[in-house]
């Protein structure tokens, strides 16, 4: 087994110091191939290279997520918003759609709605090549209080800009977007407003996809408590039409779920929606046929041959074992006479399809979405990852039991 490299201050004395701004820098390259926990983002992270030399830090701390802005972003979520909102249809609506920046709406929800929603469904922009997340010169002037009190930014006596701290630079210039830290900046505010509006047994359900799921996974920890995580469910986001992919193709995107307080949620339970059936007055009572062998017939676990009731023999991996099935705790059901399939009982179907599963199937496709807003709002390219109508109804259904009290922030 090849033993590891581990970087010595000799490294750093025999590379050449170049331009760091330029390419081809080969200390970056060699830190990047070697070492990549000690370059984020295009800078380098002095804990990690430290650690990297073998110099043991000052001080420990704890597991956390760090990024460009936090403290930033903390703030954002602490300062009161002065906007207010403004009616544009005097008709009143069970529902209402807010338009304009959501955090300031998710402040003013606050005011009103603090502790009193059961669910919250969010599809956040995924920070793709398409999505912005610097702060503009609109931000700097809105918030230049803000900016000012944690040294971020400095004014002369005329009041105009005369410097902007490295951070700030950073999350106001372009190289910013492309970094997980704008991104997480942006959503750490608001996932902590939708917190604050939850009630106790209230949940949040996040969609996402590989690009900062893992990031979100972190920050949601840190808001809501590790344990208060339920599930990263896998959504089969794709047709049936299949792509080609270099590597593996992708077919699906997440949903995290979040409780305010996982003791005190209680998800509805699903109803079954097989049909059952007992045409041959089985004892055991009504039940539906499922194909007895394994998906995988690759391996050899489970196979042995079968008698079928025409005499032939039927070799297959099944999905029972050999043990199972000659003690007889195996119900077939010979399909024309021959094709062995697998009984499944009402009584035990009804057990084991109350709970939802952590892979959702058969709600729906991005292709589908983009269907249904193509028929709404007559273009179906307004968004890049729409989710199918009944995806969201699907988790308000197993979140809620009248299907109200729930909020949607992101659309």
């Amino acid at each position: 087994m090849p033993t590891k490299k581990r970087l010595t201050k000799q490294h750093i004395k025999r590379a050449h110091i170049i331009d760091s701004t330029k390419e081809h820098n080969p200390l970056l390259d060699y830190l990047a191939k070697h070492h990549p926990q000690t370059i984020s983002e295009e800078r380098l992270n002095l804990d990690a290279l430290s650690q990297a030399l073998g110099f043991s830090p000052s001080s420990m701390q704890g597991y956390g997520l760090s990024f460009i802005g936090k403290p930033l972003a903390n703030a954002l979520y602490s300062t009161p918003t002065t906007k207010e909102l403004k009616e544009l249809d005097p008709k009143h609506s069970q529902n209402i759609i807010i338009k304009g920046d959501n955090l300031h709406a998710l402040k003013l929800l606050k005011s009103a709605y603090d502790g009193k929603i059961k669910m919250i469904y969010i599809d956040p922009p995924y920070d793709t090549k398409n999505e912005k997340f610097i702060y503009d010169d609109n931000f700097v002037k809105e918030y230049q209080k803000l900016l000012i009190e944690l040294d971020l930014l400095k004014l002369d006596s005329n009041g105009k800009v005369l410097e902007k701290s490295e951070v700030l630079h950073f999350l106001t210039n372009p190289s910013g977007d492309k970094a997980h830290s704008g991104w997480l900046s942006f959503m750490l505010p608001r996932l902590k407003l939708a917190r604050d509006l939850l009630k106790d047994d209230g949940v949040i359900f996040i969609s996402i996809d590989d690009n900062e799921q893992a990031n979100l996974k972190i920050l949601c920890d840190e808001i809501f408590g590790e344990e208060n995580f339920v599930s990263d469910i896998v959504w089969n986001s794709v047709s049936s039409v299949l792509k080609q992919s270099k590597h593996i193709r992708k077919e699906h995107e997440y949903i995290l779920v979040y409780a305010k307080n996982k003791d005190s949620l209680v998800f509805s339970k699903l109803e079954n929606t097989m049909k059952f059936e007992n045409p041959d007055n089985d004892p055991k009572g009504e039940w539906f046929s499922s194909n007895a062998a394994a998906a995988n017939q690759n391996k050899d676990d489970n196979k042995f041959s079968i008698q079928l009731p025409n005499g032939d023999e039927c070799i297959r991996n099944w999905k029972f074992s050999y043990s199972e099935f000659i003690n007889g705790e195996v119900d077939l059901y010979f399909k024309d006479g021959n094709v062995p399939r697998l009984k499944i009982y009402k009584s035990d179907y009804s057990v084991l399809s109350k709970i939802q599963a952590s892979i959702l199937s058969g709600f729906g496709s991005l292709t589908s979405a983009k269907t249904e807003i193509e028929l709404l709002l007559g273009n179906k390219e307004l968004f890049d990852t729409p989710k199918p109508v009944n995806l969201v109804k699907h988790l308000l259904k197993i979140s809620t039991n009248t299907g109200g009290g729930g909020g949607r922030y992101s659309a």
